[in-house]
């Protein structure tokens, strides 16, 4: 098995998790934040918010990841070929 294979098998069983387990991370990311707050006593509360804002997005991103190939090509463009103005590497 390549390692290109192995990573693809890797990151299916983790977004297969964070889809199964969402609810659970997100208390998990509040809990945390909450925890934090309380031993700051509360003086990095913006900062702090900010960071559970972030993994919840991150969460969101990873949830509704899906793989390359089923992604529809909507852009119009040919995926097949490097991105306008970049060096062919082939």
């Amino acid at each position: 098995m390549a390692l290109k294979d192995m990573l693809a098998k890797a990151r299916a069983a983790a977004t297969g998790a964070v889809t199964q387990h969402h609810a659970k991370i997100d208390q998990g990311i509040t809990k945390i934040g909450e925890v934090a707050n309380t031993k700051t006593a509360g003086r990095y509360e913006d900062q702090i918010a900010k960071g559970s804002h972030h993994a919840r997005a991150g969460l969101d991103k990873i949830r509704s990841d899906r793989p390359d190939s089923a992604r529809p090509n909507t852009d119009g463009l040919d995926t097949d070929g490097p991105a306008p103005g970049t060096p062919d590497p082939r």
